[in-house]
């Protein structure tokens, strides 16, 4: 049996609605975001439960502990929402590796949605009693909830990395020639891309923090000595995580199959030499290099992962003649623009709405009143979401007429 030709065959005969080089794009530029605050959930959380264990060490512990609890509640909801579209675009191109990934390990897929909503509720528990005087056991709540969290995080690992490796699905559908079809066995994991992607969740925390200290500086609740505090660590966190992501990035360069090519690849060095002069950049002093600044840099080592991470999987299913560019087009353009006119109309001044709000509220103490700039903004928003859904509603209504009488 050719593998090439059953995961070729096993294509949507319905085809894409548009180039296929679209949709990899999409669920690259998507997936920066998603792990972006995946990286920010376990980086926070192990460092809220890092300082409610140190709160009788130092005045400022209890204080950060507390913050960094919220800030890992939002990015826990964040990185289920901002988690759908990167999968939905990888089944557009991927479906035959996504779904043949998904059957074979089909009781660790079900399983997730238990045990990420077990996690879920155990930080919960934790945010609700990490007050003034809570316990000490309190903190074990959390330290469940994230070793879930990070076994969802193996799981996800799992699905894409067995996604990309179609000449062992055989053997793991049927071992020895028996058929297995319960679906209890993760069956391949590269702990070397597994613990370098976790591990920049050092980074990125301390990389948080140096933004979260700038953010603050305004408020007059938060002192001066407390957001020192905050900066001194994230840029600590930020410089030591880095390095030994760097170190762990090396070990995936050479952990990758020889005959793939990929260990030579440019852009697979240039992350752990970015790693290294993030590092270094963090350790520095310069008032200039605090805040949004190297945040933003972190962000753009996110998005270089993003593109290596498609790049390793183009390379790892060429030999079986997989390209994701060859799938049929049937274009819809009727669709397509409306799909993108949504991401620009809606997205953007909606979504730039709820940012610019939710940036300037933060930044004032007791109940924030917006500003005459930002009302207009939300009246545009509004009204974007008012033509959107009439435009949704005609198109369909259209498209039902059309089928119904002139078919």
């Amino acid at each position: 049996m050719d593998v090439g030709t059953v995961i070729n065959t096993m294509r949507d005969p319905a085809g894409v609605p548009a180039t296929p080089v679209v949709f990899q794009i999409l669920a690259v530029a998507t997936w920066v975001f998603h792990i972006a605050f995946v990286m920010l959930t376990m980086g926070t959380g192990v460092l809220a439960v890092y300082a409610f264990f140190r709160r009788a060490t130092g005045p400022f512990w209890e204080q950060l502990s507390l913050a960094m609890t919220k800030v890992a509640k939002v990015s826990v909801s964040l990185l289920i929402v901002l988690g759908v579209s990167p999968l939905l675009f990888t089944q557009v191109i991927y479906d035959p590796q996504w779904y043949t990934s998904n059957v074979l390990s089909a009781a660790w897929v079900i399983g997730f949605i238990f045990t990420l909503i077990v996690g879920y509720c155990l930080w919960f528990v934790f945010y609700e009693a990490n007050h003034d005087g809570a316990k000490q056991y309190v903190g074990f709540y959390a330290v469940m909830s994230l070793a879930i969290f990070a076994l969802d995080g193996l799981i996800m690992h799992v699905l894409a990395y067995q996604a990309i490796l179609p000449a062992e699905w055989m053997s793991w559908y049927a071992p020895g020639g028996v058929v297995d079809t319960s679906g209890t066995k993760l069956h391949a994991i590269e702990w070397a891309r597994y613990l370098f992607i976790m591990s920049l969740s050092a980074p990125a925390v301390g990389l948080f923090l140096l933004a979260y200290s700038e953010y603050l500086t305004v408020r007059r609740d938060k002192t001066r000595e407390y957001l020192e505090f905050a900066r001194d660590l994230g840029r600590k966190i930020a410089a030591r995580g880095a390095i030994i992501s760097a170190l762990l990035a090396v070990w995936w360069q050479f952990d990758l199959p020889a005959s793939t090519g990929l260990r030579s690849q440019p852009l697979g060095w240039l992350i752990p030499a970015g790693l290294v002069i993030l590092a270094w950049l963090a350790s520095q002093r310069h008032p200039r290099l605090h805040g949004y600044t190297m945040l933003s840099l972190g962000l753009v080592m996110v998005a270089l992962l993003a593109i290596w991470r498609e790049v390793i999987r183009v390379a790892y299913l060429k030999p079986f003649g997989y390209n994701a560019d060859t799938y049929t087009v049937h274009a819809d353009w009727p669709s397509t623009i409306l799909f993108f006119s949504t991401i620009l109309g809606v997205g953007s001044l909606v979504g730039g709405y709820y940012l610019t709000l939710l940036y300037r509220a933060g930044r004032v103490e007791g109940v924030y009143t917006a500003e005459p700039r930002v009302d207009r903004l939300g009246s545009a928003a509004v009204a974007v979401l008012v033509v959107w859904i009439g435009v949704f509603f005609v198109y369909g209504v259209a498209i039902w007429l059309r089928n119904a009488f002139l078919a």
